[in-house]
C-alpha cells in the first residue's frame, strides 16, 4: 500500500513521518474495539435475550461500530504531517472561518428564537412549551457566559 520511503507519503498517512501506515495499526486495534463495544452491550440488560443468539448480536454490533472505533483509533495514531494535502494549521483556514461564523449566527438566532418562541407561546400554547423554550434560552446564555468568562481568563 505504502512505499518504505519517507518521500512518498501514504494515502491516509503515517504515524511517524518515518513510520508504518496508520492504517496497519488502525484497522486490527479498531475491530478489537468494535469487538470488545460488541460484546460488552449484547451482555447488557437492554436487550431481550431470547431473541436471537448472543454471539450473533454481539456480531452485529461490533460490525456496526467497526467503522467508527478504526476512525477513532486512525484519528489518535496519525501524525497530520504525514496526510498529503494536509493544512499544517487548519485553524486558520477559510472553512475554520466559515464555521465560526455559522457558529455565531446560529447561537444568535438560538437565542432570538427562544426568546421570541417562550413570549409568544405562552399566550397560545400549554405552559409546557413556554417553559421548555425558557430552560433551552437560559441553558444557551449559560453556556455562552461560562465560555465567556473561561476565555477572558486564559
Amino acid at each position: 500500500m505504502c512505499e518504505k520511503s519517507a518521500k512518498k507519503p501514504c494515502r491516509f498517512g503515517r504515524i511517524k513521518p518515518s513510520g508504518p501506515p496508520a492504517l496497519r495499526l488502525a484497522i486490527p486495534a479498531g475491530l478489537v474495539v468494535a469487538t470488545v463495544i460488541g460484546i460488552a452491550l449484547q451482555a447488557a440488560p437492554v436487550f431481550p435475550h431470547n431473541t436471537m443468539n448472543a454471539w450473533l448480536r454481539a456480531l452485529l454490533i461490533g460490525v456496526c461500530v467497526a467503522p467508527a472505533a478504526i476512525t477513532l483509533v486512525w484519528t489518535v495514531v496519525v501524525d497530520r504531517s504525514t496526510i498529503p494535502g494536509a493544512l499544517p494549521q487548519p485553524e486558520h483556514s477559510v472553512e475554520c472561518t466559515w464555521y465560526d461564523q455559522a457558529a455565531k449566527d446560529s447561537f444568535h438566532l438560538l437565542l432570538a428564537g427562544t426568546g421570541l418562541g417562550a413570549a409568544l407561546t405562552s399566550f397560545w400554547l400549554p405552559p409546557m412549551v413556554s417553559w421548555t423554550l425558557i430552560a433551552v434560552f437560559a441553558f444557551a446564555a449559560l453556556a455562552f457566559a461560562v465560555s465567556y468568562l473561561i476565555r477572558r481568563e486564559s
